[in-house]
């Protein structure tokens, strides 16, 4: 019965070790059930050996329905230990069992039988019994079952070294394909990993490359699922693993204390024409350090060393091209904007150029310009404009620019400037005023230091101002032939975005083109100011000689007539006293009277204007001066029912001057204002103290509501014999303007169009 049995069992052996259909991993759970089936054995499991150390490393049971499983258990330690050292039967309890030899939760016995082929030992066996004693019977049946295995787990290691051969073809033909596409560095390490991993070279794999050039120190990983858990404590041994590969320049094995299936540790220098790129570090089973799989690995380490080189060159080469072209963009913009500042001579519309430049465009180069120019006089940096990208309009070219590049220039226009103007940023720069004191402010910093100054947060151009700003601010001074004329600064309050060195590099460049551009354009509006008032004194001149002129014929013409129209004067008075006081005749004589009496007092303003008048300074009183000129026109006032205002200091305003002369002034400028007025219209005359050119001074304001002066008209109310009135002879403005002149005053003019006109005049006092 017992050979029955023992044949029976042989035979379902041999069948389930030569079925084609499935593979030797699932022969040896089919032999291990078979075994576990034999009447008194509990569980049956299968401990592999491993290639590296003297250990017992992978597991198969009759237990589990899936693959195996790793284990660890030394040789010499428990009943699979031992048997596997001492290559016996070894015989033991559950208390005599190393923790990775698993068994049926009823057993009570253990044996474990040593299964041998020509070159050693192949596997141990592990019975387990519920019983306290294992049945000599089904232990005997068994043992019959050894040969069959040994030959299924020759089968398993030549499958096994069939499958390591078919995935290394497999993944050095993938890897070939990934190495022969374009592939930035980055995509390519990651996928070097992955194919290590998803192909079951390894359990885990990281390239670490070289702590030097453009990808320094940077760590590419992969790692199979069942190897997560000891994935940080695996990337912390492979830092101090690769770093002693680098530096012996050659692969380097290792064994982590690590359970799992990760505990061998290959790394492989990637070099390529003698330089050390990086490292690649497999983690995995035994089989790892094996010669053939090192040689295996050196071979892929020196692929991916050679893709390595070819991708950071590529990568150089399209830096090297980008940078190029962006020099060359940068240098086309900085050539363009020096065409536009060079052809542009106004000064206004200089700045706005400047600053819309930087804050411009599709992707502009900050988010908000703001330009100051220096004060030497008092001192402080003068807000002339604030734009902002949000305002700042695309610049144009202007027709008949062009396409090429020497002669491109930028424009705009004059409402969007305007617009520019009065956009409430650009409001709050032109209010403010900063000290020179590199203490307060960055744009007083990089004026007075005359360099350009950057730092990552700045409160502002002013604790006061809205245009405060808590991001990175840079200012930039604008030197031309050794002086400093202002300063340019910049943020990126609405983005946030950062300010990059190649951005401030830029802004150096372009400040230093603006400040020549802008000191060109100051010099010359100092030249067309100086040529003005050339051109204006040599009118003057003009104008003075034509007036001494006139005045000597007007003096001797005047003095002339004098005489004539005295006498007929006279003799038309002697007339009228005879002629009947209701006849024609007399009042054709009173005509004439009255007629030579207007002509004689033309007579004597023209004698009074063309002499050189000499002023007899006495202590004057504005303010007397003032009222005895309201006391004389009181009767023309009242007439036209001029309402008079006056605001008069209570401290007396006294000066030293010409009083009759200066009474003069008042009367002809007052009496101009009443007849300019309609009926009902309002005088306003206000006198306060004031400065003239540095010294003490008196101001009177004189101002109707007249309806103002005509503007082509305004230039001319002080030239002789100008006048609008049927009655006037055009000198008592000049007149007026002459004796504040030769009082050293001034008399000056504001005009409200529709409104009326107001007259300031000046007057030192001569103390």
């Amino acid at each position: 019965m017992a050979a029955r049995k023992g044949n029976n069992l042989l035979e379902q052996a041999l069948r389930v070790a030569q079925s084609s259909g499935r593979s030797h991993q699932g022969r040896l759970r089919s032999l291990l059930r078979l075994a576990a089936r034999t009447p008194g054995i509990a569980s049956a499991d299968l401990f592999l050996p491993d290639s590296a150390e003297p250990a017992l490393s992978e597991c198969f049971s009759s237990l589990l329905s899936g693959a195996s499983r790793s284990c660890l258990i030394p040789y010499g330690q428990g009943c699979a230990g031992r048997a596997a050292s001492d290559l016996r039967e070894v015989y033991g309890t559950s208390v005599d069992l190393h923790p990775e030899e698993r068994g049926s939760g009823e057993a009570g016995r253990f044996v474990a039988l040593p299964i041998l082929d020509g070159t050693g030992l192949a596997a141990i066996l592990s019975l387990a019994c519920p019983d306290p004693e294992l049945p000599a019977e089904s232990l005997a049946l068994c043992r019959q079952l050894v040969p069959v295995f040994s030959l299924t787990l020759s089968g398993l290691a030549a499958e096994q070294e069939a499958h390591k051969a078919r995935r290394n073809l497999s993944l050095l033909a993938s890897l070939g394909q990934l190495l022969a596409a374009p592939t930035p560095t980055a995509a390519l390490l990651s996928q070097v990993v992955k194919l290590c991993t998803g192909s079951g070279l390894a359990g885990c794999a990281v390239i670490r490359l070289a702590p030097k050039g453009r990808n320094r120190g940077r760590v590419y990983k992969g790692c199979h699922s069942s190897s997560r858990r000891e994935l940080t404590a695996l990337l912390e041994f492979e830092q101090r693993f690769s770093a002693r590969a680098l530096a012996a320049g050659a692969p380097r094995t290792d064994k982590l204390p690590l359970p799992g299936s990760c505990r061998y540790a290959l790394c492989a220098p990637l070099s390529c024409n003698g330089q050390l790129l990086g490292t690649l570090s497999l983690f995995g089973r035994a089989d790892l350090l094996s010669a053939e799989q090192a040689e295996f690995t050196g071979t892929m380490a020196r692929l991916v060393a050679g893709a390595l080189t070819e991708a950071i060159c590529e990568e150089r080469v399209a830096s090297f091209d980008t940078e190029n072209e962006k020099k060359l963009k940068e240098l086309s913009l900085l050539y363009r904007l020096s065409n536009t500042m060079l052809s542009t001579i106004k000064l206004n519309k200089l700045i706005h150029l400047t600053l819309t430049a930087l804050t411009s465009g599709p992707t502009p180069f900050f988010d908000r310009a703001m330009l100051f120019l220096s004060n030497e006089r008092s001192g402080s940096l003068v807000g002339m404009l604030g734009v902002t990208s949000e305002n700042a309009p695309p610049l144009p070219m202007p027709q008949g620019g062009g396409d090429d590049l020497l002669s491109s220039r930028w424009d705009i226009t004059e409402a969007e400037m305007a617009a520019q103007r009065e956009s409430e940023f650009s409001r709050q720069v032109q209010g403010k005023r900063l000290e020179l004191d590199p203490t307060l402010n960055i744009a007083s910093q990089a004026v007075l230091e005359r360099r350009l100054i950057y730092i990552p947060e700045e409160t502002g151009i002013g604790a006061d101002t809205a245009a405060v700003s808590r991001t990175a601010l840079a200012a930039s001074p604008l030197i031309a032939h050794g002086q400093t004329v202002g300063v340019v600064l910049v943020d990126n309050a609405l983005t946030l975005s950062p300010i990059t060195q190649e951005h401030l590099r830029f802004l150096q460049l372009f400040t230093n083109q603006a400040g020549m551009a802008i000191e060109n354009s100051m010099l010359y509006n100092r030249i067309e100011d100086a040529h003005r008032q050339l051109s204006e004194a040599q009118e003057s001149l003009l104008q003075k000689e034509r007036l001494a002129t006139i005045g000597e014929m007007a003096a001797g013409i005047a003095h002339e007539l004098k005489g004539p129209l005295v006498s007929i004067g006279g003799f038309a008075g002697r007339l009228a006293r005879k002629l009947p006081a209701e006849s024609d005749e007399r009042a054709s004589a009173d005509l004439i009277v009255r007629e030579v009496v207007r002509l004689e007092g033309i007579l004597s303003e023209i004698l009074l204007f063309s002499k050189k008048t000499t002023i007899c300074y006495t202590r004057c009183n504005i303010v007397d001066i003032v009222n005895e000129t309201l006391a004389m026109t009181a009767p023309t006032v009242e007439e036209k029912q001029i309402e008079i205002s006056t605001k008069f200091p209570r401290q007396r305003q006294l000066l030293l001057g010409d009083c009759q002369q200066l009474k003069q002034v008042f009367i002809n400028i007052i009496q101009n204002s009443i007849e300019a007025m309609a009926p009902g219209g309002q005088l306003s005359i206000q006198v306060h103290p004031a400065e003239l050119d540095g010294k003490e001074a008196i101001s009177v304001k004189i101002v109707d509501t007249g309806g103002g002066i005509p503007l082509e008209q305004l230039n001319n109310i002080f030239t002789p014999f100008f006048t609008t009135k049927q009655t006037g002879t055009g000198l008592g403005l000049p007149i007026a303007n002459r004796i504040i002149t030769n009082h050293g005053g001034k008399i000056q003019v504001v005009n409200h169009p529709g409104i009326g006109a107001e007259f300031r005049i000046l007057l030192p006092k001569h103390w």
